[in-house]
Parts: C-alpha cells; sequence; structure tokens
C-alpha cells in the first residue's frame, strides 16, 4: 500500500509539472515577445521619403503620408551583426490597407495579422528598412494567418521573394 501511495503521489507531481510548463509558453504570439530584437533597432527612425518607424522593446508604428499602421512585435531575429526580420501582430485598429493599384479596389487580406519587416545595414544611427510584399502577386499582401507561418514565409533564404533588395529606404536615428 504504501508503493502505491508514492506511486500515485510522483504522478500527480509529474502531471502538474508538465501542465505547468505547457501553461507557461506561449507559441501562438499573444503574449508577444521581443527575445531577440537587436537593442540597435529601439528608437525612432526616418526615411528621406518621410516614412517613420517607432520601434519598442515590444511594438512597432509605421507613419507615411499615405499609410500608417503598427503592432506588438512577436518574433525578432537577427540573420547576422547587421540583418534581420521582425515580425509583428497588428492591433486590430492599425492593420495596413492594400490597394490593388489596377482597380484601385481594397485587397486587405481578412484573418492574415502576421505581417515581416526586414531590416538590413543596421548600425547605431542609421538601417536600412522593408516592408515586405509578395513579388509575385503583383506586389500585394504578404500577411500570414500565424507566427509560424510568418516565421517559416520571412526567413533568411526567403528574403529576395518578399523585399526587392534594390528598392529599400535608408533610415537615419531621431535623436
Amino acid at each position: 500500500m504504501f508503493l502505491s501511495r508514492r506511486s500515485f503521489a510522483l504522478c500527480v507531481s509529474v502531471c502538474i509539472f508538465v501542465a505547468l510548463l505547457f501553461t507557461a509558453c506561449s507559441t501562438d504570439g499573444d503574449d508577444g515577445g521581443a527575445d531577440g530584437l537587436d537593442p540597435r533597432l529601439i528608437g525612432s527612425w526616418v526615411s528621406s521619403f518621410d516614412e517613420k518607424y517607432t520601434i519598442t522593446q515590444n511594438n512597432l508604428s509605421y507613419e507615411s503620408e499615405y499609410s500608417s499602421w503598427g503592432g506588438r512585435i512577436v518574433h525578432a531575429a537577427s540573420f547576422n551583426d547587421n540583418t534581420g526580420v521582425l515580425i509583428i501582430r497588428y492591433d486590430a485598429d492599425k492593420k495596413q490597407q492594400w490597394t490593388n493599384w489596377d482597380t484601385m479596389e481594397d485587397i486587405t487580406p481578412a484573418g492574415k495579422d502576421f505581417y515581416g519587416i526586414y531590416f538590413r545595414q543596421l548600425t547605431a544611427n542609421s538601417v536600412v528598412i522593408s516592408n515586405t510584399s509578395d513579388q509575385a502577386n503583383n506586389w500585394g499582401p504578404s500577411e500570414t494567418a500565424t507566427l509560424a507561418d510568418a516565421i517559416s514565409r520571412f526567413a533568411f533564404d526567403n528574403m529576395a521573394n518578399w523585399i526587392d533588395l534594390g528598392f529599400a529606404a535608408p533610415f537615419g536615428r531621431v535623436q
């Protein structure tokens, strides 16, 4: 009888431990987390086209004459010392709007809230930032429905599929 009580207690302890492990981890991006965010990115950045990014430890916002959008940084990856990607989950009221320039129709994808932004040539005072778009589909939306899909889509080896490496504006740090 003593052995079965001990086995039961051990089994209950293991179950509680496993349950705590799974409840403490989030893989869907809801809790966000800018783990891996290069601290040199934190701040405000402006381009010669008056585009502005503001990046904090947890959020990214974009503003220009034509658009403004933003969200919580749910994934940050550095591919090397000065290149990487940030993946955001749009804030509900700050989703980027996409327009088909041939028909002038709104083609913003429903239910796809994860968006990638690549950065390159990062230094203390400058960075090249590139919004992603689907080059194979007339530069259309590139968002995904899940964080896992976004991480796969915006991996280093896929960078040339989602940005035009020759068309990216350098940004300077706003002091």
